[in-house]
Formats: structure tokens, C-alpha cells, sequence
């Protein structure tokens, strides 16, 4: 369509010299047209004059905008109605004017950015632009496309023409969705044979790229932690007391007021401030005596303190009652027992070192990376020492220090070995390939070579599960087009593939993509599958119900 700028609002031009700029010129007359264009109106005048143009209010009526066109000083009129016209948006109006210019011997098109009055101008054979500054005037009533220098001019579409192909659009946008839209991943369980194969490689860190001629496989730095618990028996001794002393304590109360003293209430011997608890609670009436039984807090000996020794309360709420044990502190005892030698912590750091001299287990390794291909006697071992569970001279009868082992080993990624695998193993027989996560790789022990560059030669034992049933694109096929029910069952009638899993995106769509390009087909292989964590039984229940 034409431009959408800026143009002319209320002043007619007054007829003079003509300027190309500011207003637009009517085309020559042609000898092979006729002279009398659609809609009615006369043929443009044969010398070139310019085009006036004459602003149109919106509600502006039918006889005024005919007087503005007899007022212009030129034959060729461009009506601009920015905003439209309600008059000539009427048929019988755009008529009315039409004839009114044909019988006045002028030429007029309109300019105006509404759509309905566009389309009524069309109608009528009316040449329309968006600007008055450019007005085709040979357009009559097809639409005028602008590209670059180039004008293209497109017949007009009816209004039900236009809902018809509105209609078209909106079925071929949802077929295209109905259809392509959803992308489904299928995977299959067929099932599977097992071939193995041997291959002496050559594993770097160094290189990042398979060789396949050479057998020269890029290699990565693998490693695990496992902490270990280590435990020795004491071999130190260590007195201990087993009993608490006794003794009973006479208290004074001077005061003209009873105290209490309360269960547990602290007292200490003077002068080693061995510490004991009085047992029950005894209230002291005022100026008299009573008597407690206290324990010594500690157990041993150290309690057995001699009489007259235990008088100093620990509470100041006491300090005015005065107190002494008449009798000795009895019945304290120690005995020997077994405790934590510096001996004891030195074996169990020279069992730390013998972990980190000794073969790195290959199945700590295995487990914790499968589908690694290990290179076992590149594997490293560093120990880290905890702290030992007590110190010396401590009672106990066994010492434990926990400590972190860390095993590194070169070992060839699953994505290379399988890359490896499909050289090898893989036929004609094979050309859908393997089973992706299904390659293991074994150290045979054979044509073992340590190069100084800190490569390795080694022999692996391959093996690799393959598939055996239809290829991908016989499963596209089948399931291509179907419900989720149906493409399951297709592949069991048609293949006796039971074990299928489907993920249509998105879960709403009823059918899956009829196109291949949105379908993704994949291998499994059940055996290979991770185990899925068993619940925990001392776990507590979740909340709610």
C-alpha cells in the first residue's frame, strides 16, 4: 500500500506554476485506454496541471465536499479525508460524488487512512492512497503495493472473498498444528542380541579426537571419594573413679528467719573445692540445726575429703547458713581402665597409609562411573586423615579416625567407547546401531604398555547390545498419525513391541505428529536401566493425610 506520512490539512493549492513537490499531477492521456475511466468520471485533461488538494472533514455532508470540488482551481481533485468521510462511506454518497465530478468535467481520487472508505472509493472505481502526495492515478480500483520503484497493482478482494480466505488461513493453521505441531519422543524396548568384540587402544589425555586408524582414543581424568571408618584397640591405661564419696552435713540457721536449702544445692570443700550436691531438701529453722546427705558430683577417690572441710555454699541465697561435715567423706573408689595411647593413634595412621600404598579397588571405580572404560593401573589413591574419635589418655576401649580416600584412573568416556563399539562390532546386519548406554569395556590384561608421554596400551573386551526389530523409520510409520492407545497397540500387532513409553508435547495434543521430522525414535534396553531407589521404611511419614 502507499506510504502512511504526513499530508496537507486545510489550504487548496491556487493554480500556478506546477511543483512536483508538494502536490501530486495527474498522468498524460493515453490513446490506447479509453477515455472514460471506471466509475463514471471524465478523462483526465490533456495538458498537465496539478492535482488540488481539498480537505474533507469527517461529518462534513454530500453538498458541501461538491462545493469544495467545484471551488478547486484544477480538473484534478484529491479529496483527503484523514479520519473518512460518514457521507461518502455511504454507498449512495460515494455515488452522488462520482456523479457530481463526471457532469463538472473533473477527476478525483481520495485519500484517507480509513478502511471502510477506501473500500467504498474501490467500489466505485476511485483511485485511493494513504497519502495524497501519492495518488496512482491510473490505479482505479485496485489496491497500489509500493516496492522499492517498482508498483504493483492488485485487484480488490470482496468482503465474503476476504472472509473466505480468512476462514482457509485459520483450517491451514490448524491442520499445520493439528498434524506437525506436536513433537513426540518414542521410546522402544525391543528386543536385543549382544556382540562382542576386542580392540587394543591407546588412551591420552592428551588427544580430544577418536583415530579410529590408529586406535588412539582420547582419555579424562576420573575420580571418587569414599570415606572409611578405622578402628583399633586402646592399648593405655587410665585411673578412674567409679564411686562418688558420701558424707552429711550439719547446717545453722542464726538467722530470726527459716531458709530451705533445695535439692542439688552445691557446696565445696575448702581448700581443694571438691564440689558435692546435697540430696533431698531441708528446711533450717530459725536459730536451730538440721542435716543433709550430700554426694560428691565427681566419682573417685578425690571426694574421700577429711571432716570440718565442706562449709562453703555456692549460692549466695546460703550464705548465711553456716555448715560442716562432722564426719570424713566416704566411699569414694577408682579403678583402672583402658584408654587412648599415642600409641594407639599412630596405628591407626599407619592403617591409613598402608589404604593409600595398596591397588586401587577397580569396582569402587566401576561402580561409581559405569560405562567407563577404566584404565585400572593409571589409578592413583590419596588419603585424608580425620581426627581421632578421643585423645590421649582418655578412657575408652576402641579408637576411631575416619578418613577420605580419593582414587583418580584414566578411563575412555561412554560416548567414545561407543564410537569404538560401532566400528567394530557393528554390520550391515547392525545398520540401525547400537543401543546407546548398553557399550562395556573390560581390561583383558593382554598388550599392556606404559608410554612415558602418560598414555596407556591396553586391550579392551567390548561388548554392546543392538537392537533386533524394525529400523526407526518403520516405527515412524506405524505410530505416525495415531493416538497414543493406537500407536502403542500398532507396534505390538505390527512389530510385538509391548514395551513402549511415549512423551507427546504437548500432553493435550490428541494425536501424535503424522510427520517424522517430529517424532524422535529411540532404543532402550531394560538391562542397562538405573534401579530405582528403594523406599526408605525408617523414613517418617510424610505430613497430612
Amino acid at each position: 500500500m502507499s506510504d502512511m506520512d504526513g499530508s496537507p490539512e486545510s489550504e487548496t493549492p491556487e493554480p500556478g506554476p506546477p511543483d512536483p513537490s508538494s502536490t501530486p499531477e495527474p498522468p498524460a492521456p493515453d490513446a490506447s485506454r479509453s477515455t472514460a475511466p471506471a466509475g463514471g468520471q471524465a478523462a483526465p485533461p490533456p495538458e498537465r496541471a496539478l492535482a488540488s488538494v481539498v480537505p474533507i472533514g469527517r461529518h462534513e455532508p454530500i453538498d458541501g465536499i461538491c462545493g469544495r470540488i467545484d471551488a478547486a482551481p484544477s480538473l484534478a481533485v484529491v479529496l483527503h479525508a484523514p479520519s473518512g468521510n460518514r457521507a461518502m462511506a455511504e454507498e449512495l454518497g460515494m455515488r452522488r460524488v462520482a456523479r457530481h465530478v463526471e457532469s463538472s468535467g473533473r477527476r478525483f481520487a481520495i485519500a484517507t487512512r480509513s478502511g471502510i472508505l477506501a473500500r467504498r472509493a474501490r467500489a466505485q472505481g476511485v483511485p485511493v492512497s494513504s497519502n495524497p502526495r501519492h495518488v496512482h492515478w491510473g490505479s482505479g480500483g485496485r489496491v497500489v503495493v509500493r516496492l522499492g520503484f517498482a508498483t504493483l497493482l492488485v485487484p480488490p478482494f470482496g468482503r465474503y472473498a476476504q472472509y473466505v480466505a480468512l476462514a482457509l488461513f485459520i483450517l491451514a493453521v490448524a491442520a499445520v498444528l493439528y498434524t506437525a505441531g506436536p513433537s513426540a519422543t518414542v521410546r522402544v524396548y525391543p528386543p536385543t542380541q549382544t556382540l562382542e568384540g576386542f580392540a587394543v587402544v591407546r588412551a591420552s589425555a592428551r588427544v580430544d579426537v577418536i583415530d579410529l586408524e590408529r586406535r588412539m582414543v582420547p582419555a579424562t581424568t576420573i575420580s571418587v571419594e569414599r570415606a572409611i571408618l578405622l578402628a583399633v584397640p586402646t592399648t593405655g591405661e587410665v585411673i578412674q573413679g567409679v564411686t562418688p564419696a558420701t558424707a552429711t552435713l550439719r547446717i545453722g540457721n542464726p538467722t530470726a528467719s527459716s531458709i530451705t536449702v533445695p535439692a542439688g544445692a552445691v557446696i565445696f570443700s575448702v581448700p581443694d573445692f571438691v564440689a558435692f550436691e546435697a540430696d533431698i531438701s531441708v528446711t533450717v529453722p530459725a536459730g536451730g540445726n538440721a542435716f543433709a546427705p550430700v554426694t560428691a558430683r565427681a566419682p573417685g577417690t578425690a571426694g574421700n575429703v577429711p571432716a570440718d572441710v565442706i562449709t562453703q555454699w555456692r549460692s549466695a541465697d546460703l550464705a548465711d547458713l553456716t555448715v560442716t561435715n562432722p564426719d570424713p567423706a566416704l566411699g569414694g573408689a577408682d579403678e583402672p581402665r583402658r584408654a587412648v595411647a599415642i600409641a594407639d593413634i599412630r596405628a591407626l595412621e599407619a592403617l591409613a597409609a598402608e589404604i593409600g600404598e595398596g591397588s586401587p579397588p577397580a569396582s569402587l571405580l566401576a561402580n561409581a562411573r559405569p560405562g567407563y572404560g577404566i584404565i585400572v593401573r593409571s589409578a592413583t589413591v590419596a588419603v585424608t586423615l580425620g581426627e581421632p574419635s578421643a585423645e590421649p589418655g582418655t578412657a575408652a576401649d576402641v579408637l576411631f579416625m575416619e578418613v577420605t580416600t580419593t582414587v583418580e584412573a584414566l578411563a575412555v568416556a561412554p560416548e567414545v567407547l561407543e564410537t569404538l563399539a560401532r566400528s567394530l562390532l557393528a554390520g550391515p546386519d547392525e545398520a540401525r546401531g547400537l543401543i546407546p548406554g548398553t557399550v562395556l569395556a573390560v581390561e583383558t590384561g593382554d598388550r599392556q604398555i606404559d608410554h612415558p608421554d602418560g598414555s596407556f596400551t591396553s586391550e579392551l573386551r567390548l561388548t554392546a547390545e543392538f537392537p533386533r526389530g524394525p529400523s526407526s523409520a518403520e516405527i515412524e510409520d506405524a505410530v505416525g498419525g495415531r493416538s497414543l492407545e493406537a500407536a502403542e497397540a500398532e507396534l505390538g500387532t505390527r512389530y510385538g513391541i509391548d514395551d513402549v513409553e511415549i512423551d507427546l508435547t504437548p500432553g493435550w495434543a490428541p494425536r501424535l505428529p503424522r510427520f517424522g521430522f517430529r517424532l524422535d525414535v529411540q532404543y532402550g534396553s531394560r538391562a542397562f536401566e538405573p534401579e530405582a531407589p528403594e523406599p526408605d521404611d525408617e523414613a517418617s511419614p510424610p505430613d497430612g493425610p
